[in-house]
């Protein structure tokens, strides 16, 4: 497959209209294409069809941009970059379609109180006015969708295509969802969101499958055409809530996955190590603009430090890098960007490309379940009244890698495929409100094997509260509470006490053990006073401790095989560092020997790998914000000492020491990343 190798690609945004005569009139293709062969550049993603659905070549299918005067965009990048030795990804656009929009109107989204996206102003979610979504059970659309793609494999070859948006910005109402649903279930559409409501729930996961099967769909009619272009749907909002029916299933329809993302280096790390281990194929695609901190701020470019760490974090994880650029309206682009600042950091970063890859070493791996992105709280009668942006489902898992990093515990993040082969100590299960019958099959053959949980707040399916010897029966009306630490329970809320419980500043979950056998509870329920929000208090600024129970709120599980640890609350997600310190020692009690260890501070992330017999490791800098401040003395400790450590690409020999059976490795000093491999 021509991606094997290929990890530096660019992508020119141009989503440009074409109602004045000087949009696309400066657009100069030999320009672009020497800028990114001086770059460095492997892969250029070309528009062909973007949101406008204007063309940027001679259509018979739909319209072409007006601004290009027939001018073939399209077709001359495709070969201009194939003269220079740079792969094509051709872009598509789907759903988000201004030209279907406005000359087919049935083909339309429709929102749960009949309004059409463009006759929304001023609202989040694509509600400006400026997005024409259309929607992709419409039996037509997918014809158009059909036609145009098979138009595109015809007239021109390339080595990939990017189907973009594929996922649903708003739950639709359309004609045709309605005929769907109604065909599939007997029922109308449902219009309130109760999680509590076996209708509600299949009609969430059915939207999951709807959109799986759409992208299906679009794939097979390139491969019709042309069987080896490799195609990579839009997976980037598979962060997104249920609303975007955006799940793993969608890698049933890729060769690989890639999505932009506009986040910090948290964001990435997390996401990286995702798509490293559902993409079918590597590598997989990390896109980010080179606006900061994203497209809207046109004309601000990233320092050189924050791109660095961008590229090399994908880079490390086996992952290609796509460089967000944005054109100018008139066509014209920054050449300086690849001249200067993205050749320097490619001509760095790919010294080390022939490194990577291989099986990441880890202790602790995060389970992100992309069937139970919902708050089971959020239960409304109103659906426009739905929350559309990530919730405790992202914030849960993406604070346990926040902790784990900082506390220099290997960590995966890891999707339902990669249960099965699961080696890891520890998998931690934060917020998973809903677990398949399928995805608990994988958790419980994973407990079988000697694998340890660790799960936050719901308990998302029956079996597994039997396997916790537990019923879950509720959840507290207060919604500010307590852990307080039994006698077992004290090591591990070091810090905490009877008179000092831990603070969860949230509700928890309730629940009756069922089945005492192989019970420890390590910590009870404490309430407040009083309810908070009401007139009645106890202190006027705080919810001090004042309901002593009984009632488990953290309890280990001991089945014989594996070890479940639940705590009532996500308490990852504490701001303290003493309640962090809770999560992480909770942690450790699960996990046996470390692979590796590491007194990095807590935004520098060491990840170690394995490749053709060989130890690597990474050292990433990733402080959030610039000027990027170096760090000094480090060292990493591995159970290899009969080895020496080398600092790549120069291979310059470390300091390194035997303690034991360990070898402890030190590094003077990392700015932005160093690697070493272990000789």
């Amino acid at each position: 497959m021509w991606i094997k190798g290929n990890y530096r690609r660019n992508l020119m945004d141009m989503h440009i209209d074409d109602w004045n005569p000087e949009f696309l009139s400066k657009i100069n293709v030999k320009e672009y294409v020497e800028a990114l062969k001086d770059a460095g550049v492997q892969a250029a993603m070309v528009k062909g069809k973007p949101h406008t659905g204007l063309c940027y070549y001679p259509t018979k299918v739909g319209r072409m941009h007006r601004g290009l005067k027939g001018y073939d965009f399209f077709g001359d990048m495709v070969k201009t970059c194939h003269e220079n030795g740079i792969a094509v990804i051709a872009y598509f656009t789907q759903i988000f379609d201004n030209w279907a929009y406005e000359e087919h109107p049935s083909w339309r989204l429709v929102t749960a109180e009949g309004k059409m996206m463009r006759e929304y102003r001023h609202g989040e979610d694509f509600k400006s006015g400026r997005y024409g979504i259309v929607c992709p059970n419409n039996p037509e659309y997918r014809e158009y969708v059909k036609a145009c793609l098979t138009e595109m494999n015809t007239m021109y070859d390339f080595e990939g295509m990017f189907l973009d948006m594929t996922f649903f910005p708003e739950v639709c109402y359309c004609a045709s969802c309605r005929e769907r649903y109604k065909k599939e279930t007997g029922k109308e559409l449902p219009r309130k969101i109760d999680w509590k409501d076996p209708d509600w729930l299949d009609f969430v996961y059915r939207r999951d499958l709807w959109m799986a099967e759409y992208a299906n769909f679009a794939t097979a009619c390139v491969k019709a055409v042309k069987p080896n272009v490799t195609i990579e749907h839009q997976f980037s909002r598979i962060t997104g809530g249920w609303v975007d029916g955006s799940s793993e299933l969608l890698t049933e329809a890729i060769d690989y996955c890639g999505g932009d993302y506009y986040g910090g280096f948290l964001q990435q790390t997390f996401i990286n190590k995702y798509y490293k281990n559902v993409s079918p194929n590597l590598p997989f695609v990390y896109h980010t603009s080179r606006c900061d901190p994203e497209l809207a701020y046109h004309t601000t470019t990233k320092t050189e430090e924050e791109l660095m760490l961008h590229v090399i974090t994908a880079l490390v994880h086996n992952g290609a890098f796509l460089l967000v650029d944005a054109i100018n309206p008139d066509g014209s682009i920054v050449p300086e960007v690849y001249h200067g600042l993205m050749k320097r950091i490619y001509a760095k970063t790919g010294l080390y490309e022939k490194y990577v890859s291989g099986k990441f070493h880890h202790n602790a791996a995060i389970w992100f379940a992309t069937h139970a992105k919902y708050n089971p709280n959020e239960n409304c009668e109103d659906m426009m009244q739905k929350k559309i942006h990530p919730d405790l489902y992202l914030d849960g898992p993406v604070a346990a890698a926040s902790i784990m990093r900082e506390n220099n515990i290997p960590f995966e993040v890891i999707g339902t495929k990669n249960i099965d082969g699961e080696t890891a100590d520890v998998m931690i299960l934060s917020h998973v409100a809903a677990i398949r019958d399928e995805e608990m099959d994988k958790i419980e053959s994973y407990v079988n094997r000697g694998g340890n949980l660790y799960i936050s707040g719901p308990v998302g399916h029956p079996r597994l509260q039997k396997l916790l010897g537990i019923e879950v029966t509720g959840r507290t009306e207060h919604q500010f509470t307590y852990m307080r630490p039994t006698e077992e329970g004290m090591a591990i809320f070091e810090g905490f006490g009877s008179l000092t419980p831990l603070t969860v500043p949230m509700a928890q979950m309730t629940a009756e053990i069922t089945d005492p056998e192989g019970i420890t509870v390590l910590a009870t329920r404490v309430l407040p006073y009083t309810l908070t929000d009401t007139e009645d208090f106890a202190a006027i600024h705080s919810n001090p401790p004042g309901i002593y129970t009984d009632e488990p709120c953290v309890i280990l599980k001991d089945t014989g095989k594996g070890k479940l640890l639940w705590s009532a609350a996500p308490i990852e997600m504490s701001r303290p560092y003493m309640s962090r310190q809770v999560f992480t020692r909770m942690l450790q009690s699960l996990i046996g020997e470390m692979v590796y260890t590491s007194n990095a501070p807590k935004f520098v992330e060491v990840i170690g790998w394995e490749k053709d017999g060989s130890d690597y490791f990474a050292v990433i800098n990733e402080q959030e914000e610039s000027p990027v401040v170096p760090m000094h003395d480090i060292y990493i400790d591995v159970k290899k000492p009969d080895k020496k450590a080398v600092l790549l690409p120069e291979g310059t020999e470390l300091q390194t020491e035997v303690l034991g059976d360990t070898l402890r490795i030190y590094l003077p000093k990392v700015e932005i990343f160093q690697m070493i491999r272990l000789v």
